[in-house]
This record gives structure tokens, C-alpha cells and sequence, in this order.
């Protein structure tokens, strides 16, 4: 059973209840999440040349979309948070995993350098939105005594993107070009939002944020 949207803390030696494997279960669809948006920041790494030579630019102008996407996630992480208001924070994801989606098809589908670039704009406000968001759900997810483990698993997204994601869309990059990444990376931000609309319950905002948006969701 939960109360005010925290998770039953069971006693020594009790089966862990429904609501807590619910919780964890949430809990794996946000490391998905965080996983989804490392990959997608980090997709153009291994991809510079053949990315270069179809847009007629160099890798070194490449690169640049790195550095934006990197600028843009720093700067939007800190203004959606009051943007977003008294929205659901489940809805927020989901919105924040499709607005990376978008941006991941966007850049797949590049002309030219100036719609990658554009494309690359969308990830980072998806990425920086998303970090914001996440950092929170530890504890609304899990028992107060899960929330340090929580998070760690929340975060892991980051290292497993760094050991497999990234190499997995060099990989496909290189066998398929340089798009078929790209798509695969706006494929996975939807599926992922999928997960977690089915696995994240109602998130509203907290009661400690009311102050500064207003009256929280009840």
C-alpha cells in the first residue's frame, strides 16, 4: 500500500510488495531513459566522417553539433523545470522523450548541415530535461532505504550508454550509414517513452515545489 505517493517501506524478512516492485520496475524504465539520452548526445562521435562527407562540411564542423547539444542540455536542464510547471512529471518524460526522439529523426533525415544542427538543438533540450527530471524520481519511485540505490540504477544509463550504446551506433552508423543511426536513435526515444508511460505511475508535482508553481497536483 502507498500513502501521499511514497512506497510501503517493508519490515525485516517481508516479501517486497507489489508497489515496490512496481516502483523498481519504474525505476528500470528511467535508466532507460537516461540511457536513451547519453546514446543520443554521443551518436555523432564515431560517425564524424561519413556525417562530414554527406553534408559537404568538415568533421571538425561536425563536431560542432556535439559541443551544441552539450550547451543547449547544460542551459535548458536549469528553465524547463519552472517551465514545466504543475505538469505531471510521468507526462513531462514522456513529452522530454519525444521532443529527443524528434530531434534523433530530424538529423536523420539532414539536407544539410543547418537541419542536423537543428535536430541536434532538440536532443539536447530533450537530454537537459530529461537529467532534471530524473534526478528527482529516486525517491517517489522507492522505499526511503532503496532511494541511494535507486538513483545509482537511475544513473547507470550513463555508464552502459558509454560501453554499448555509443559503439552500437558507430557500429550500425558504419554498416548501414550514418542515418540508419540516427533513426535508430528516434526509434528507442519512442519505445522508451512507450515504457514508460506503461510502467511510471502519476508523478504530480511534489509538495515541496508547490511554492513555486502553485498549489501541487493532488
Amino acid at each position: 500500500m502507498t500513502q501521499r505517493g511514497r512506497t510501503h517501506v517493508r519490515a525485516p524478512g517481508e516479501e517486497p510488495s507489489a508497489s515496490t516492485r512496481r516502483g523498481w520496475t519504474a525505476v528500470g524504465a528511467v535508466a532507460a531513459a537516461t540511457f536513451t539520452i547519453v546514446t543520443s548526445e554521443m551518436l555523432p562521435v564515431g560517425l564524424l566522417t561519413p556525417i562530414g562527407r554527406t553534408l559537404r562540411v568538415s568533421e571538425g564542423t561536425v563536431g560542432l553539433t556535439l559541443t551544441a547539444t552539450g550547451l543547449v542540455a547544460a542551459v535548458s536542464a536549469p528553465l524547463l523545470m519552472p517551465a514545466l510547471g504543475r505538469l505531471d512529471r510521468r507526462v513531462a518524460l514522456l513529452v522530454l522523450m519525444l521532443v529527443l526522439a524528434a530531434g534523433n529523426l530530424l538529423a536523420a533525415w539532414a539536407p544539410h548541415f543547418g537541419v542536423l544542427l537543428a535536430g541536434r538543438v532538440l536532443v539536447g533540450t530533450g537530454m537537459g530535461g530529461v537529467w532534471a527530471v530524473a534526478a528527482s524520481l529516486a525517491p517517489r519511485l522507492v522505499p526511503e532505504r532503496s532511494v541511494g540505490a535507486a538513483t545509482s540504477v537511475i544513473f547507470s544509463g550513463v555508464a552502459v550508454a558509454s560501453v554499448l550504446g555509443v559503439p552500437a551506433g558507430t557500429f550500425l552508423g558504419t554498416a548501414a550509414g550514418w542515418r540508419a543511426a540516427f533513426v535508430a536513435g528516434g526509434l528507442l526515444s519512442v519505445a522508451v517513452a512507450g515504457a514508460l508511460s506503461l510502467l511510471l505511475p502519476r508523478l504530480p508535482v511534489a509538495r515541496g515545489e508547490a511554492g513555486r508553481y502553485g498549489p501541487a497536483v493532488r
